[in-house]
C-alpha cells in the first residue's frame, strides 16, 4: 500500500492513525512524536547532564540516536551512555556499533557493582510496578549518580506505559510520584521520550535508519510475556490500537490533577 501522505511505498500501516507512511514519513512522524514529548515536559534544558540508557536492544539503540539528534552540537548539554553489563553478547555488539557511530562516551558497569557508590538505594520514588524493571531501573540510577548526571533517558514504550497505568490504578495508585531521586547524589530525573510511541515502530525505526543493527536481540519490553494482565491487554489492542495512547493521555491528566508524575 502507498503512503497516505505521498503515494511513495509504504513501509508501516498505523492502526492507531489509519495511516500508511513510507520510510521518510514514518520517520518524521516518529521523531516528531518523541521531540513533542520531550517538549511537553520540558526535558531537554541547559547544562543537563544526560545519560541514556543503553541495554543493546532495538529500543534503547533508537533512543541513543534520538537523543544525540536533539542534543546535536549543544556545548551546554552533556550527553553518555550507560549499560549494565548482560549476559547477551549480541545485544553488547550492537551497542558498541551504535555508541561508536555517534561518538558518545559509553560506561559499562556489572550488575550490582561495587564501583557504584553504595548508600540508600532509591525505592519508592521508582514508578514501575514490575519488580524486573524497579531493579534495573535502580542500577541504572546509581550509575548516573556515580557519572554525575542529573538526568536518566530509558526506552520504555507507549506499550509499557499503557500497562504501568492499568497496573498502578489496580494497586490504588494511578499516578505513584516518580521524577527525582533525592538519595542519589546528585539527583536524578528520570525521562522516557518514548512514551508515545509503539514498541513495533522503536524496533522498525531501528531496523531502517541504525545500520548494523542485530535482529537476534529480543525487542525491550517483553521481560513479562506469560503475564496474564500483559497478554489480555496485548490481544485488547490488537483488536483497538488507539486504547494505548488513551490510557497513557488519561494517566498524564491524572497526574496533572493530582500534582504528581510518571515522568
Amino acid at each position: 500500500m502507498g503512503c497516505s501522505k505521498c503515494g511513495r511505498p509504504g513501509v508501516i500501516f498505523q492502526g492507531y492513525s489509519g495511516l500508511h507512511l513510507c520510510m521518510q514519513h514514518f520517520k518524521e512522524d516518529f521523531l516528531h512524536k518523541a521531540k513533542k514529548t520531550v517538549r511537553q515536559h520540558h526535558w531537554l534544558v541547559p547544562e543537563a547532564q544526560i545519560a541514556v540508557a543503553l541495554s543493546g536492544g532495538p529500543a534503547s539503540c533508537a533512543l541513543l540516536d534520538f537523543m544525540r539528534t536533539i542534543v546535536g552540537e549543544r556545548k551546554d548539554i552533556r550527553l553518555v551512555a550507560v549499560t549494565m553489563k548482560n549476559n547477551r553478547p549480541y545485544a553488547l555488539e550492537n551497542a558498541k556499533k551504535i555508541v561508536d557511530a555517534s561518538g558518545i562516551p559509553w560506561y559499562i558497569f556489572p550488575k550490582n557493582s561495587e564501583t557504584i557508590p553504595q548508600g540508600e538505594r532509591p525505592g519508592p520514588t521508582l514508578r514501575s510496578p514490575f519488580p524486573a524493571h524497579a531493579s534495573i531501573e535502580s542500577q541504572l540510577i546509581l550509575m548516573a549518580g556515580a557519572l554525575k548526571i542529573d538526568t536518566l533517558a530509558l526506552g520504555y514504550t507507549l506499550e509499557t506505559h499503557a500497562e504501568w497505568v492499568i497496573r498502578n490504578a489496580i494497586l490504588g495508585d494511578s499516578v505513584r510520584k516518580s521524577g527525582c531521586t533525592p538519595n542519589v547524589r546528585p539527583p536524578v530525573q528520570v525521562i522516557r521520550p518514548f512514551m508515545h510511541i509503539p514498541v513495533k515502530e522503536t524496533g522498525l525505526y531501528t531496523q531502517l535508519f541504525l545500520n548494523g543493527q542485530d535482529e537476534r536481540v529480543e525487542t525491550e519490553g517483553k521481560d513479562h510475556p506469560g503475564d496474564p494482565v500483559s497478554l489480555l491487554l496485548a490481544q485488547l489492542y490488537s483488536r483497538h490500537p488507539a486504547i494505548p495512547y488513551a490510557l497513557v493521555n488519561i494517566g498524564e491528566q491524572v497526574k496533572k490533577f493530582r500534582g504528581r508524575g510518571l515522568s
